[in-house]
């Protein structure tokens, strides 16, 4: 069969374990030589390496980065308002405007100084929603409130106030990806609103610290979704085009999900 755009993802990552000397400075030919027959001598741990790139998180980071870059941009409206449906159906205008993903430059553009690392950070007229990825590791209330201080960054850098929404992405179910074993994300927001935040903000950047109730109103306003992989995958198989579009782009978008839904 042929493979899709994530096994040619995780291919490369396989060619550059093996073949190292493509990447690191120029060494020593016999020193070279050396670790290249060392590599050859662990052959049998191809299945070890494939196995560890696909349970990392930076790769899987990567991988869904690339898809988002990929996809139309208006699967991030649809996924957003399944992910945050609206209690009160008169209510228009949530999520429909589009939305930037920002990237490497995050820290630098909205001063954070490296008092945290998104994930995702996804930015339009009204509203932020961030996304906060676990494979194998544990989340704390800390970085539950560091995505509260990425929202006060946000707005402090654009000047205006905006919606709040935070997306935890893990395996299995919400209980286990706090080490407190939260059962909902109900009782999460009840241990934040006992969080000391000034404290939180002492080693923050001033601009933060000058703002506390305006965070503290971010920390009990964002709202907070969960969805396991399974159910993210869900979503994007029901956004794919159907079968019967036989157009250039509708085959390009089924086979960019296709892709990213073999976890």
């Amino acid at each position: 069969m042929e493979s899709n755009w994530l096994e040619g993802y995780y291919e490369a990552l396989e060619f550059f374990y093996w073949e190292p000397q493509h990447i690191f400075p120029k060494r020593d030919s016999t020193t070279e030589l050396d670790t290249l027959v060392k590599i050859v001598k662990k052959a049998s741990r191809v299945e070890d390496v494939k196995e560890h790139l696909r349970k990392m998180e930076v790769t899987l980071n990567h991988n869904i980065r690339q898809f988002f870059l990929l996809a139309p941009n208006a699967l991030r409206n649809r996924l957003f308002k399944e992910l945050f449906p609206l209690f009160d159906p008169h209510k228009v205008g949530r999520f429909d405007d589009a939305f930037v993903m920002h990237g490497s430059s995050i820290d630098a553009e909205f001063g954070l100084k490296n008092c945290m690392q998104p994930d995702f950070l996804f930015v339009s007229k009204a509203e932020v929603v961030s996304m906060e990825m676990k494979v194998n590791a544990k989340c704390d209330i800390d970085q539950v409130l560091k995505y509260a201080l990425l929202g006060l960054a946000v707005e402090t850098q654009q000047k205006v106030e905006k919606g709040h929404y935070l997306v935890l992405l893990a395996p299995g179910e919400f209980s286990e990806m706090f080490k407190e074993r939260f059962e909902s994300t109900e009782k999460l927001r009840g241990a934040i609103a006992n969080q000391d935040l000034p404290s939180f903000l002492l080693n923050k950047p001033a601009p933060f610290r000058e703002q506390p109730e305006r965070l503290k109103q971010l920390a009990e306003q964002m709202r907070i979704s969960f969805w396991n992989y399974e159910r993210f995958a869900l979503s994007l198989c029901e956004a794919k085009p159907p079968e019967t579009d036989q157009s250039l782009g509708a085959d390009v978008y089924r086979k960019l999900v296709d892709g990213r839904i073999e976890w």
